[in-house]
């Protein structure tokens, strides 16, 4: 209730009483809800108002305020009597006659008429407050919903631009595109990070912004605290809700200000432990940047990445040419070398397949240990699951297991790299991966090394992919078959299923894709029918 139109009618109802009815004195008081007690809050004819008329246990006026009916007492000096008269949930009326005069019906009447209108005004006023109050509840209701399909609205519109978009630069565009034309937002721009130089350059934008973007991307004291900076290096989002703040300002705070850019937030674009770049979007004004706008653009972030990550994976399985990439770990932590060196044997890789974006199906062999000491390993490795020896003699043995977590393969996989070759013996390992002439081989390199520590880059060539019969033929076989009918493919002539005698059976093989034998068979059988199809029919 507004405080100031409340004290008004108090103060109009005892100055009414006092004056125009001719009572000695006269006192309003409120119920105060929150201490469950009455308050005087205007009075006439007293200095000040006597507590024990409010008093919760024996006041005249507490009893009146109960009873919500009208309570009277002598007094026991030379005026006459007081009464209380109960104004409704609001409070009390007390006044006191001048003497002990005979009963005035007159002014009993208009005191009557007095407290009715000073309960009505006070109801109006309760009413007028809660009303307002409601309506500033709905207009916050309307707000936050408004707000909740505004950031609905910019997630569905990107992740339907990162769909319809194959290539980099066309998501990176198309992204500061749909985020500059959002309100509250007012320009959005990608950067691209070079750790090992310590630079940071604008890389796509929309607009005329290359000034700004030129004075942001400059190495120095100034800029160094900027957002974009900020976010690069630590690879956490980083916001700077006023950009206003304190004078001086820094040259690109005041070009910033001079564009009306009054908050900022900087995303890293990560995924798979490489940064990609980083998203920074700039509001028109100061505290836009609250926590659910900021897991907004960080979903936005990690989604423009596993785009970006998608899109050069792509490009690695179709490119006519191909970089590969020789490397050499010593890393004792590496999980390759932790093997070896437990089982006193030789590692490599033979082939890889991924069942779902967690879990993969990994095949290799060993030499020189027994199929026990691969399997006591896998017991204890926080990655291997569900090994399985396919066959071997005592030299040489082949091994199928499931792998999770972090571990190489996924490594390479997630960042487009088809691994080529992998062993393992004694304290070093070496892996050869392709990677597409379009890759950011740098960004990979870094990105492996940081991984693995004590870890080298030997040999880097470039090698043409010929255009040959072979390539289209398994794109053209991977269009028809099911992932089910892949999957059981793949694992059955990995497993031994074709070689003669079979070194797994159906049965064994079904087990590990954990389906029925039938369902396993009539997954191959359809992938069969599918391949002769290919080399039979189709043209």
């Amino acid at each position: 209730m507004d405080a100031e139109e409340e004290d008004a009618i108090a103060e109009t109802t005892v100055n009414v009483a006092e004056s125009e009815l001719g009572y000695s004195s006269a006192i309003v008081a409120r119920y105060d809800s929150e201490e469950g007690a009455l308050r005087p809050v205007a009075w006439e004819g007293v200095s000040e108002p006597d507590d024990e008329l409010f008093d919760i246990d024996a006041g005249l006026g507490w009893k009146a305020f109960l009873e919500g009916e009208t309570c009277s007492e002598s007094r026991n000096d030379h005026y006459g009597r007081r009464l209380a008269l109960p104004l409704g949930k609001h409070g009390v009326l007390i006044v006191t006659e001048g003497s002990q005069n005979e009963y005035d019906e007159s002014k009993s009447n208009l005191t009557e008429v007095l407290v009715s209108n000073a309960e009505t005004a006070l109801t109006r006023l309760d009413r007028e407050w809660e009303l307002s109050t409601q309506e500033a509840a709905l207009s916050d209701t309307e707000a936050i919903l408004n707000c909740t399909q505004r950031r609905e609205s910019v997630v569905r519109d990107v992740l339907t631009t990162l769909i319809d978009m194959d290539t980099r630069s066309g998501i990176e565009h198309a992204v500061c595109k749909r985020l500059t034309n959002a309100d509250p937002y007012r320009f959005a721009w990608i950067g691209e990070y070079d750790s090992t130089t310590d630079k940071l350059s604008a890389r796509t934008w929309v607009g005329n912004e290359q000034e700004f973007l030129d004075e942001l991307s400059e190495t120095g004291a100034e800029t160094a605290q900027t957002t974009a900076w900020t976010a690069a290096r630590e690879r956490e989002p980083a916001i700077d809700d006023d950009l206003l703040g304190d004078p001086p300002y820094e040259t690109w705070r005041q070009e910033a200000l001079k564009r009306g850019y009054r908050a900022a937030i900087s995303v890293p674009l990560v995924y798979g432990g490489s940064i990609y770049g980083v998203l920074t979007v700039y509001a028109g004004g100061p505290g836009m940047f609250d926590s659910e706008e900021k897991s907004l653009l960080e979903d936005v972030g990690k989604a423009i990445a596993y785009a970006i990550n998608a899109v050069e994976s792509k490009k690695a399985l179709v490119s006519d040419s191909a970089v590969e990439l020789e490397f050499r770990v010593c890393d004792p932590q590496f999980t390759l070398i932790k093997l070896v060196k437990m089982a006193d044997c030789r590692f490599e890789f033979e082939s890889v397949i991924r069942e779902t974006d967690d879990t993969l199906r990994l095949f290799f062999t060993t030499e020189g240990t027994t199929p026990e000491s691969v399997v006591s390993f896998s017991d204890q490795s926080l990655i291997i699951n569900d090994i399985r020896h396919v066959t071997g003699d005592n030299e040489r043995n082949l091994f199928e297991c499931t792998v999770t977590g972090t571990n190489v393969i996924s490594l390479l996989l997630d960042h487009g790299a088809i691994p080529k070759s992998a062993t393992a013996e004694g304290r070093e390992a070496r892996l050869t991966v392709e990677l597409p002439q379009t890759a950011d081989v740098r960004l990979f390199v870094e990105t492996f090394q940081n991984r693995y520590s004590d870890t080298e880059l030997i040999a880097r060539r470039k090698r043409d992919r010929p255009v040959q019969t072979e390539q289209d033929f398994r794109a053209q076989l991977r269009h028809r078959l099911t992932d089910r009918q892949s999957e059981a493919l793949e694992t059955a002539y990995w497993s031994g299923f074709f070689e003669w005698p079979r070194e797994s059976t159906g049965q064994e093989i079904a087990e590990s894709l954990g389906v029925s034998q039938p369902t396993f068979n009539r997954h191959l059988r359809a992938s069969e029918r599918n391949l002769l199809t290919i080399l039979f029919e189709d043209e």
